[in-house]
């Protein structure tokens, strides 16, 4: 469960999206990216940098924006920028890549940025690179508008697109429609939406294919890009490329037509700025040939590829980055990142925080006995039962293997710590069925609780094991409380009284 400081950081980010997203055009975008930015992180300036050159900012006296200082800062040329009537102040910035670079630039007086408003300025960067993109995308379809005004319903399909990439819709579907939409709107008998393989660049999957009768089912192959010869110029050109006869039979995109394919078209396709497939169509039609408008539309669509992986593939790695993939449960990274946080609240307002270090039982018997994919089960139920017994505010992560550890965001003292591990306990003790068999597992819990000026996190945590381990010893399945007082002279350091 997110803590307050991520939770207010998310409100942050949906507040600038609905600002930054309501812009009819770039520079407005962009202007309103930078106020809302420096109002987020309360910073005395921000700015924003394309091509080596400030286009926006705020907190500057008229005509006296430092171009080349604030440049060097976004190319990490500098940590520090010189704010008129304030000083010398630490700095902040976040970069994008895309058809149109471009770097988010933050200084503020006073502690230099921490890791989270870091994150958060980068969170920032990426919604401002995503609407410049939308703005562009939305400006070359306005300009199919006027030349293909009989196309209209397939050009509302265009927004139907970016409707379902913003409500983040299955991506399969998502990429059928922009293949279909493209087949149709150009007029062509074939549409392919070729993917790199990542694991042989030689190599391409095909991730969408439609011809006359629409998208067809199970065409999912892969191919040597020798085969797929449109789709591999596009990747390799970066842009739109376009060939008109002289197409070999046995190239792989013949196979989808009714007869020899006689032009093709191909756009690349970007997962964060970097060409990763392309968007491809073809026609049978021997007279067929390919003008501009044809290949701004074909760009269009691909657009909208793009920002459909880009942002699905960003959505997949920052779960990845911050929970475990097979509980759900927050990773390692995101726990001591929240407890960081939460340490530093409770030392300025005198509250309590405390830390359950969990470690299952007899887990590795079963593991051994049943297979791995009955202990992946196992530590799924259990990831659902510890969480069933938090408070609001409360995080519970997996630390790896069959550790699991709680943070306790605000408690009355031991006893208080002490009820919500004895609610896990009992939990964790009760039956489980897994692989169709009746088991008991139980856990170890360790209990270490914060004091004043209390602020390493590492250090809480590693009390936290070395009571879960006294409490392995002294009853497997119960709880013991750290206490440095009560160190064994014959263990480690810090070991507890059960």
């Amino acid at each position: 469960m997110p803590g307050s400081a991520e939770s207010l950081h998310i409100q942050q980010l949906v507040e600038l999206m609905a600002v930054v997203s309501s812009s009819t055009d770039e520079a407005s975008a962009v202007q309103h990216a930078v106020e809302r930015s420096a109002q987020a992180l309360e910073a005395e300036v921000a700015a924003v940098v394309f091509d080596g050159k400030v286009a926006a900012s705020i907190g500057f006296p008229l005509g006296a924006v430092p171009n080349e200082d604030i440049v060097a800062v976004s190319l990490h040329q500098r940590d520090t920028l010189d704010v008129p009537g304030i000083g010398r102040c630490p700095v902040a910035t976040a970069a994008w890549a895309g058809s149109k670079p471009g770097h988010l630039v933050l200084a503020r007086w006073g502690e230099p940025f921490a890791i989270e408003e870091q994150n958060l300025i980068r969170g920032m960067a990426r919604l401002l690179e995503l609407t410049l993109t939308m703005l562009r995308t939305l400006a070359a379809e306005q300009s199919i508008r006027e030349s293909l005004q009989e196309r209209q319903r397939l050009l509302e399909q265009l927004f139907t697109i970016q409707r379902a990439i913003s409500r983040r819709e299955d991506l399969q579907q998502i990429l059928d429609t922009i293949t279909l939409a493209a087949r149709d709107l150009l007029g062509d008998e074939i549409s392919l939406l070729w993917l790199r393989d990542e694991d042989d660049t030689g190599r391409a999957r095909l991730l969408s294919a439609a011809d006359a009768s629409g998208i067809l089912p199970g065409s999912a192959l892969t191919a040597d890009l020798t085969d797929a010869a449109t789709a591999n110029q596009a990747m390799t050109v970066g842009d739109v490329v376009v060939r008109q006869g002289g197409i070999a039979a046995s190239e792989v995109i013949s196979r989808f037509g009714n007869g020899s394919v006689c032009a093709s078209m191909g756009a690349p396709v970007h997962d964060s700025g970097v060409v990763t497939g392309a968007l491809v169509v073809a026609s049978c039609d021997d007279g067929r040939v390919y003008g501009p408008s044809d290949v701004q539309t074909l760009r269009v669509f691909a657009q909208n590829v793009s920002l459909a992986l880009t942002d699905a593939n960003t959505v997949l790695r920052m779960q990845q980055a911050h929970h475990d993939a097979l509980t759900g449960l927050a990773s390692r990274r995101l726990f001591m990142e929240q407890l960081t946080q939460r340490l530093a609240i409770a030392d300025a307002e005198g509250t309590t925080v405390a830390v359950l270090f969990l470690d299952l039982d007899r887990f590795k018997d079963i593991n051994d006995t049943l297979g791995h994919a009955a202990g992946d089960q196992l530590l799924t139920v259990t990831a659902d039962r510890i969480a069933a017994q938090l408070r609001g505010g409360d995080l519970a992560s997996r630390f790896g293997g069959d550790e699991f550890a709680v943070m306790l965001h605000q408690v009355d003292g031991p006893s208080d710590a002490a009820a919500v591990a004895g609610r896990i306990g009992t939990a964790l003790g009760k039956p489980m069925y897994v692989a169709h068999q009746r088991l008991r597992v139980g856990a170890s819990i360790g209990i270490a609780l914060s004091t004043p000026r209390h602020t390493d996190p590492v250090e809480l945590v590693g009390h936290a094991d070395l009571a879960m381990y006294q409490a392995k010893r002294a009853d497997a399945g119960g709880y013991a409380l750290y206490d440095p007082a009560s160190a064994d002279p014959n263990a480690r350091p810090g070991t507890v009284r059960a």
